[in-house]
């Protein structure tokens, strides 16, 4: 749940699921920028198998539109394992976006007097499609389901028959983990940090550090990125460095809004703790734990053995049994 709502967060913001989008999805001719998306409800109701009132609520959902026209509606379904029933899911999803562009079309004809009747819709009355994708964050990989037909139990001996019968439904499914340097490097937004991350995500916390040190890039939406990472590493320190980050100043934000900057940062303030805590005087045990703890945050952040030694005030070899 952790990983999804922090997914969900980074890319509802408009840049990012539009560079998502562009990435995956879109030909060369066809770019979306944040200014082509609208936001739109992310919850609709509906009434399920026995009456009652329901709630359904999607993901990431725009509604698309290119020179003052609009084009599509446009979701994106976070997974993080694979579901047996994303087909049937999905057709929900988009038969309800269907559903409530009729309603007010519907609204509309009768407000202006032109009712449609038993057509429902006049005959130069169309529906804006609607595309859900989902992007699949899992390690297993999503070999089925990915078509209506997939979830069916047909009789051995019948299936042309029911294949004639059954309209068929695809899912669309883009497997986020492990995505190549040449489409990694085609994200614009911030969603390239985390990408260079997820490409590295089975090669322990030392190489997702050195991934995150050469970044250079800019950040638009620092909490939300810190957030999504913290969810699929488990690593408190990205949870650090967003909470040293609300507290800067906002000029200070401006210039260190990088994730090379952003570790560089939580560094300096753990050298910061250890020297205020008069190492070198004689320390409590208590403070003892937490240059431990700095010394190996330190140590993880690839700081070398002899520079956190001095940091911290003790020998290497005292360092090293620390460390152990």
């Amino acid at each position: 749940m952790k990983k999804d709502i922090s997914t969900n967060h980074l890319i509802e913001c408009s840049d990012v699921f539009a560079d998502i989008a562009n990435v995956n999805l879109m030909p060369e001719e066809i770019r979306l920028s944040a200014g082509d998306l609208e936001e739109v409800r992310l919850d609709y109701s509906y009434k399920d198998l026995e009456g009652e009132p329901r709630r359904l609520f999607r993901d990431s959902f725009k509604k698309v539109k290119k020179v003052g026209c609009y084009l599509a509606f446009l979701g994106f379904e976070s997974q993080t394992g694979v579901c047996n029933v994303m087909p049937v899911r999905d057709m929900g999803y988009n038969y309800l976006v269907y559903q409530n562009q009729i309603r007010r079309i519907v609204a509309e004809n009768r407000e202006r007097g032109k009712d449609a009747y038993s057509k429902v819709l006049h005959d130069d009355q169309k529906l804006l499609p609607v595309s859900t994708i989902v992007l699949y964050f899992g390690k297993e990989k999503w070999k089925k389901p990915l078509t209506l037909k997939d979830m069916l139990d047909i009789p051995e001996g019948q299936e042309e028959f029911w294949e004639n019968m059954i309209p068929d439904y695809k899912i669309h499914v883009i497997s986020m983990l492990h995505q190549p340097e040449e489409v990694r490097q085609r994200y614009q937004s911030d969603y390239r940090v985390v990408a260079d991350y997820l490409a590295c995500f089975d090669q322990g916390k030392d190489k997702m550090m050195e991934q995150m040190r050469g970044n250079k890039k800019k950040l638009l939406h620092v909490e939300q990125t810190l957030d999504m990472l913290n969810a699929f590493s488990g690593d408190r320190r990205f949870e650090e460095i967003k909470n040293m980050y609300q507290e800067m100043e906002e000029d200070e934000k401006g210039e260190k809004s990088n994730m090379c900057d952003l570790l560089d940062a939580v560094e300096e303030e753990g050298v910061k703790r250890g020297i205020s805590q008069g190492i070198s005087q004689g320390i409590s045990v208590g403070e003892e734990k937490r240059a431990r703890e700095d010394a190996r945050r330190m140590m993880e952040d690839g700081v070398p053995v002899e520079k956190i030694a001095s940091y911290v005030d003790v020998t290497p070899e005292v360092l090293e049994e620390w460390l152990k």
